[in-house]
């Protein structure tokens, strides 16, 4: 296990996660002209909008992610490890 790759993979992980999910609430709000759905107990909000929500943020993180770790891979020189 090469300690520099998981400090740099988990590094970019989480500064990109912060940035992506504040990015996404803003977006949604825009669109939507509301908060997102953060409260599982929230009866104002319908179940159609939060399924709509978790699908285009889960989509979004997922593909940041992906693109962040291979770009972290490429600055760092090695092989991207798959379950960082």
């Amino acid at each position: 296990m090469d300690i520099g790759w998981k400090l740099l993979s988990t590094a970019s992980i989480l500064v990109t996660g912060t940035v992506v999910h504040k990015v996404i609430d803003l977006g949604w709000k825009a669109a939507t002209g509301h908060e997102p759905p953060k409260d599982p107990d929230d009866h104002g909000v319908s179940m159609g909008e939060v399924i709509a929500f978790a699908m285009v943020s889960g989509a979004i993180v997922e593909v940041t992610r992906r693109l962040v770790l291979r770009g972290a891979a490429k600055a760092y020189g090695g092989p991207v490890d798959k379950h960082a």
